[in-house]
């Protein structure tokens, strides 16, 4: 309860003055005795009794009166929600603004941000000189006025002006928790908590129950009936290698969040130039359809895939779908191998040169250990050694540096490798440059002509996959003599292909940004027959395409979502292109990191990194929208409860915000009530006036008969009564 004038207050002394008046003016009686009129005694009492009841009414009445009325001069008003908070102090608003891709939905002819925006000017429009605001926006890059209490409400008004929707997953309950630990300290006594939000379900998704506080919450649900929309959600890229005319398969998922089936078309941006188009594909209510095209790269160079949606719809943001390619010119691949007296059939990687010397797709280097030491190893997509002993220290931290950069180590055994010596290696390069630990090679048996048979090849691998079917391409393959390796599945590992008696053969670990793998046997025919079987070629090939096509792959992320460049030795900036054409340096935070981080992917598209230093290999990243966003799902009002936690709370739509607001701050007047008590207590007030001056019934009394029987005192008093009375 509040008063808009409290000094009327003052009034309710007023009440006091019918008491006042009442006991001044009271009637005494002087008492006569007169026993001979015992019953008029008794009816005189009662008669008396009753006046007592009347005045008193009568009493309260008037003294009620003057009180409510001074009660309703001093405007009184009543708010749940304010609680007993005085006229005149300033007020500190902490606003929660839904940004993220759904508030991009169009409703009522309208995008749903700019409902907001009209709400959150609403807000603005009702603080006063010495008041505060801030603005806590859940996406988007932190402005330098965003999550602070500002008194410059123009600075405010400013970032609402220029706040604008992201493709991002909102969450909206850790924004609520930072509003709340935000208006806590604030130093003043009246704090208000505004969400605008859309309310989608995702948005509220965290812990349910969350601390609330006594601070009023108000929920302004800018939610409507949303138009009809379409939503491009995945982007499936499949190429054997990241090189200039190899196919290229890509699979886009098309959805229909709403309840009406649709009739749209995809086409396909080859670095923004249309270069194909869906054929009508007709949506169920709530379903998805697949649609592939198929393409490929006429040049090297970083290269920009699109898939959009032809026709408008509810929202734009969910409407296109990107991809980023570095196309090489020829894949860098380097074998090294101890320099023997081996050539031609008995070199330990003479099979596998030839499978890769693939003109026109691999530009292959043979190195000896001396090239391993000086040669530039980033420009490398894949680097295998070959059957060569355990390698010094300074070389093993270069290679380390390799592989978390991105690049790709592909360990294969022979007679020169010790399992102990390797062991002692990977020890020394924090295990980093094996996969998994091994041992020493060993045979199934003594007995000439004993040996294993591969059993499984990884069917979920992009590299294997094609080459599980039929199952004799891989089983005729004999291996005489291999390096057993202790996997254990904990170590982020996987095994590719196992021996029949379940022991692994080929493993793969990612370490960094790159990977390591380890073949456990030679590639000699002494070792095994792989070399001079069908699945040889084909294994090698894809093996070394899909590693060196690795990076295109992993080079996507969600809008929102940090995006890390791998760095070589001697880099500590990179360079980075963002969609929009701004260029930005970032430098990297340790000196010993061989990565980049990045934050700053609030919008779709195409990233661009180039690394500033000796390493000037670039890397393109594709940054699309979260496909949670155009999920239609709204989490009803009611539910809103749950979320917040305990607390004042008050759900409204754009329209009412003024009018919530006015009645937060000024709460609901009781005047026009206490008034129309007045009214009522004045009319009691003349009814029992009235009912005090009616001649009261009182016994008829024969005096002539009482005198003839009454004593001489009765006489006395007789003639006392009958005498006139003088003022």
């Amino acid at each position: 309860m509040t008063f808009l004038a409290p000094l009327f207050l003052l009034a309710t002394l007023a009440g006091a003055i019918p008491v006042v008046l009442h006991l001044i003016h009271r009637r005494q009686t002087r008492e006569v005795p007169f026993p001979t009129l015992r019953f008029l005694k008794l009816s005189v009492e009662r008669t008396r009794r009753r006046r007592y009841v009347d005045d008193l009414a009568l009493l309260l009445t008037r003294v009620g009166i003057l009180v409510l009325l001074a009660l309703g001069l001093a405007g009184p008003t009543l708010s749940a929600l304010r609680g007993l908070l005085g006229r005149g102090t300033s007020t500190a608003v902490a606003i929660v603004w839904d940004n993220s891709g759904s508030m991009d939905m169009i409703d009522d002819g309208r995008p749903r941000i700019e409902s907001a925006r009209r709400a959150v000017e609403q807000v603005l429009d009702s603080l006063r000189d010495g008041d505060s605001a801030a603005l806590l926006p859940t996406n988007g890059p932190i402005e330098p006025g965003h999550g602070r209490l500002l008194r410059t409400l123009d600075t405010v008004r400013q970032e609402v002006v220029d706040l604008k929707a992201f493709p991002e997953k909102a969450g909206l309950i850790a924004k609520v928790a930072e509003a709340r630990a935000l208006l806590d300290h604030a130093a003043t006594a009246r704090r208000e908590l505004i969400v605008v939000t859309d309310n989608q379900a995702i948005a509220w998704e965290g812990r349910e129950g969350a601390a609330g506080s006594s601070w009023p919450t108000v929920v302004v649900d800018v939610h409507g009936e949303p138009k009809l929309n379409v939503a491009l959600r995945d982007f499936q890229v499949e190429a054997p290698a990241p090189l200039a005319d190899v196919p290229v398969t890509a699979r886009v998922d098309v959805f229909n969040p709403g309840a009406v089936s649709r009739s749209v078309h995809v086409e396909l941006l080859q670095d923004g130039v249309r270069a194909a188009v869906s054929p009508t594909l007709e949506l169920p209510p709530g379903g998805s359809v697949p649609h592939e095209f198929r393409f490929s790269w006429d040049r090297p160079g970083v290269h920009r895939a699109e898939a959009r949606l032809v026709e408008e719809d509810g929202s734009a943001l969910d409407n296109h779908i990107y991809f980023a390619q570095v196309i090489e010119q020829q894949l860098n691949v380097a074998i090294v191998q101890q320099r023997n007296d081996d050539q031609g059939f008995g070199s330990a990687a003479f099979y596998l040169e030839r499978a890769l010397s693939l003109e026109g797709a691999i530009h292959l280097s043979m190195w000896g250990p001396a090239e391993l030491a000086r040669e530039a190893l980033a420009g490398q997509a894949v680097i295998y050694l070959v059957d060569m002993p355990a390698l010094e220290p300074p070389v093993c931290d270069r290679l380390v540096e390799y592989v978390r950069g991105g690049g790709h180590l592909f360990w294969i055994m022979g007679k020169q490798v010790k399992g102990e010596a390797y062991e002692r290696m990977n020890i020394m390069a924090r295990g980093e440059l094996l996969p998994v630990p091994m041992e020493d090679a060993r045979r199934p048996s003594e007995r000439p002509g004993e040996s294993w048979s591969l059993a499984d090849l990884d069917r979920e691998h992009p590299a294997l996959a094609p080459l599980t079917d039929p199952p004799s391409l891989y089983r005729s393959v004999l291996v005489y003599e291999v390096f057993p390796q202790k996997f254990e599945a904990k170590s982020g590992g996987r095994v590719l292909i196992r021996l029949d008696d379940g022991s692994p053969l080929l493993t793969e670990r990612p370490v960094g940004a790159g990977s390591v793998l380890l073949l456990g046997t030679g590639l000699h025919v002494s070792w095994t027959n792989l070399p001079v079987r069908p699945l040889f070629l084909p294994l090698m090939a894809r093996l070394t395409f899909h590693l060196a096509g690795v990076q295109a792959e992993k080079a996507r992320c969600l809008a929102g979502a940090p995006m890390t460049v791998p760095i070589g030795k001697g880099t500590s900036e990179v360079e980075i292109v963002r969609p929009t054409g701004e260029v930005v340096r970032v430098r990297r935070e340790k000196e010993e990191d061989p990565t980049i981080r990045y934050d700053e992917t609030h919008d779709a598209g195409i990233y661009v990194a180039r690394p500033l230093g000796p390493t000037s290999r670039a890397f393109a990243f594709a940054v699309n929208g979260d496909p949670d966003e155009s999920s239609p799902e709204v989490l009803p009002a009611e539910s809103l409860r749950e979320k917040l936690g305990v607390g004042p709370l008050v759900v409204c739509r754009p329209a009412e915000v003024a009018e919530t607001i006015k009645h937060l701050r000024e709460g609901t007047t009781l005047a026009p009530w206490v008034l129309a008590c007045v009214l009522a207590l004045i009319v009691v007030e003349t009814y029992l006036a009235n009912e005090r001056g009616r001649p009261v019934d009182v016994p008829t009394v024969d005096l002539k008969r009482e005198v003839d029987e009454a004593p001489a005192e009765a006489l006395q008093l007789l003639e006392t009564i009958s005498r006139p009375r003088t003022s």
